[in-house]
Parts: structure tokens; sequence; C-alpha cells
């Protein structure tokens, strides 16, 4: 454990389940797991977005207070908390910031990179729509590209940086319900949870050599693609794998609840294990209905091969599909049932592995599964936010100059110190 008790909190409200996971954080954002809890949306979050405020706020406190028993009160002294946040109309855009490097060396400094960056983030956004992410993606020095420009000796810098924003009203409701949960004295942030995914359980090979990242959840699809350390594209689809329980209900004449016990518990993927010629059920006549299997087969395949080659298209239209050699990274829930990583292959033409977290420090376990994927990255980031900040409620002076997202997932590529001078000024 860290001589600190800094205390951070991540908080995933997911269409099926609301996550809330607490840490001790420590030098250079490394964070000790202290507490856990979970409780179900209960029907409060419609892909990805908070349908029942009243609904979600019992839910969220019935989680917060397992995570407060599980930690033994720390988490009533948290400083920061990071919500992963899906949905929410989110869209993305490719700004380029330059500037001219007038130093009397010439050379490219933290001054002028920031600059580049905040450049790059100025766009005449619609009303209502708020940034809430900007990754760099690369540099360019005098029309030659460069992933870190610093001490480069160059006239002009521009950053390419990929922007997230959102609805604003649609982000405030995830913010008002986790500060009127406890959190009032802490500061709150927002993360794309794709991007938290990215930073919980990427490696740094394969940012460098090129990975595509999607995250299969209960009731959204996200992907994040990184390429030279930057991201490259991101996306989101308010489709995920409860359509394919709602395909089975509806394809089969099953009850709903029925064909998520079926995948939840495992039943149907023992079932294509074992190769059974086919399911038995009860029906209202008393006689056992058979399905044969490969009819759950059919419409498992279809409904995933149709989400898989919805976001193929999503990520080529923002030109991300030329250098992906690390292959892609299956994660969330829907990751973990038997056909998803094979249908993958075969829609991307590429070798995938399952992602979950890795480094989850300390005394909890159980975060070794892909559902646990976005709620270990967002407590990450969590920690690199309380690293920078010092604690300090609001964005401050850090915040409004680089996004946090930004500099963990490109902390790597540009040191740990330089990155702290960058946001530093």
């Amino acid at each position: 454990m860290f001589h600190t008790r800094d205390i951070v909190t991540a908080i995933e409200i997911g269409t099926s389940k609301i996550n809330v996971l607490v840490g001790e954080a420590g030098p250079d954002g490394r964070v000790n797991v202290v507490g856990r809890g979970s409780a179900p949306s209960a029907g409060s979050v419609v892909k990805g977005e908070i349908e029942d405020m009243d609904l979600a706020f019992e839910q969220l406190g019935n989680a917060i207070a397992d995570a407060e028993s599980a930690s033994d009160g720390l988490l009533n002294s948290t400083k920061v908390v990071v919500v992963a946040v899906t949905g929410c109309r989110m869209e993305a855009f490719q700004g380029i910031g330059s500037v001219v490097v007038r130093n009397d060396e010439h050379k490219v400094t933290n001054k002028e990179r920031i600059e580049a960056h905040e450049n790059a983030r100025v766009l005449h956004l619609a009303t209502g729509r708020e940034i809430i992410n900007s990754s760099e993606s690369y540099f360019t020095i005098d029309e030659r590209r460069i992933r870190n420009p610093l001490n480069h000796t160059a006239s002009k810098l521009e950053a390419y940086v990929h922007v997230v924003h959102a609805d604003a009203a649609r982000l405030e409701n995830f913010r008002s319900i986790v500060r009127d949960s406890g959190f009032e004295e802490a500061a709150i942030e927002v993360a794309f949870s794709p991007l938290a995914d990215d930073f919980g359980i990427l490696s740094d090979e394969e940012r460098e050599h090129g990975v595509l990242l999607v995250d299969l959840g209960a009731g959204t699809t996200e992907f994040v693609v990184e390429y030279n350390s930057g991201v490259q594209a991101s996306g989101v689809l308010q489709v995920g794998f409860d359509h394919v329980c709602n395909d089975l209900s509806l394809g089969l004449d099953l009850h709903i609840d029925v064909c998520r016990k079926l995948i939840e518990e495992k039943t149907l993927q023992r079932a294509m294990q074992e190769r059974r010629e086919y399911m038995e059920f009860p029906s209202s006549t008393g006689r056992g209905r058979k399905i044969p299997l490969p009819s759950f087969e059919v419409i498992i395949d279809a409904r995933l091969r149709e989400i898989f080659e919805i976001i193929r298209s999503m990520a080529a239209a923002q030109g991300a599909l030329g250098s992906l050699d690390a292959g892609g990274v299956l994660t969330g829930g829907g990751a973990l049932f038997e056909r998803t990583a094979p249908i993958f292959r075969e829609v991307f033409d590429m070798s995938c592995r399952i992602g979950q977290p890795f480094e989850a420090g300390g005394a909890l376990t159980g975060l070794d599964t892909p559902r646990c994927s976005t709620i270990w990255g967002a407590l990450k980031i969590a920690g690199y936010y309380n690293e920078l900040n010092a604690g300090q409620s609001g964005r401050g002076m850090v915040g409004s100059l680089i996004d946090v997202v930004d500099g963990v997932l490109n902390k790597t590529r540009m040191g740990w110190q330089n990155f702290k001078g960058a946001l530093r000024g």
C-alpha cells in the first residue's frame, strides 16, 4: 500500500449494471483497489443513457453502499471521481491546430505543444455540445509527420487531435446523479468509456503497432483505434449484446428473461461446446419443446456479424483501418461469449485477443474479467487526475490546458516528467 491516503473512485453507470471501484492513489498515477460495489441498473439505463433518474440514483446508492462497506469507509474521503460514459450522442472529429515556433532556439517546447493542442480543439460546436476528451493522434513539424515533437528544431508545429464531444445535458445527468450521491466535495470528471478501456487493458506495444479495441456491452458497442501511441478513431454504436438476447426471443418465441439466462449462466455456451443437437424447454402444453442448436447459432452469428460490420464501416470512415499490426482486442461482457471472437476475426480478417484488466493491484480480487475493463481504466485515470490536480476540486488550470485522458494515453511517449511539465505550462 502507499503511504498517502489519497482516495479516488471510478463509477460506471451501464445498461445492465452499475459499478463502483475505490482506490488509493500513489505516485505517477498508480492506484491500489481498496473497495468495490455493484448493483443492477434495473432498467434505469437504456443503451448507455440514463432513462429513469430516480431509479438510477437508487441503484447507484446501493452500489456505493457496497463499495463504502468494502473500503471500510474510505470511499467517503474520495478526492476525485471519474465517471465512464457512453451514449450521450457521442461524436468525434480530428482537429488540427498549428503554432509558429517563435522562441530564440526555434525548438518545440511544452509551450508550443500545449498551444497547438488547444488550437486543435477549437471548433464551433452546435449549441448544447461539450468536449469531454481530446487525445493527440500525431504531430507534424514543417509538414513532416512525427510522434513526439519536443526539442525538435522547427518553424511550425501542427497537432492532430482526436476530439470527442457529446450532448451537454445528457452528460450533466451523469454528473448530477454522482454529485448528489455524496460526492459534492470531490472533483467529478467524465471519460469516454472506450478510452477508459484503452488505458485499462491495452499494452504499450499494441498502442504502438496499431490496434482496434471493441467493447461489446449490454446496450452499446464502443471502439477505439490506436496507432503510433495516438488515438486515430473512436465511436459508439447503440446496439449491444442485449440485442442478441432480444433477437433470440423474437426468432425462437422464447421469453426475453429465458434468453438472458441462457447467455448469463453460459448454458448456451456449454451446449455449443458439447455439440448438442438441440436444447429443450418446457411449454404451456406440458410437452417439452426442442429447439435445434443451429437455430440459436444462426441468429447470434447474424447479429454479431452486423455489429462488427457497422463498427468496421465507422472505423473505415475515419481512415483508421490501415495500420493495425497488433490486431484486435475484444472486451466487455459480450467478449466472453463463445462465438464473439471467431466472428470478429472473420469480419475484420485479423487476429484478436480477449482483453481484461492487468496490474490491478490491491487486496481485492475479481477484476480479471472483460466486464471490469472500463471501470478499472476509469480508476487509473482517476489516479492521474489526483496526481496532476493534487486533489483540488474542479478542473482548474491543469484540466483546462490538456485533458488528462490525453495525457495518460500519451504518457509513455512523452515521459512522465515532460507530461507534468506540459500541463503546468
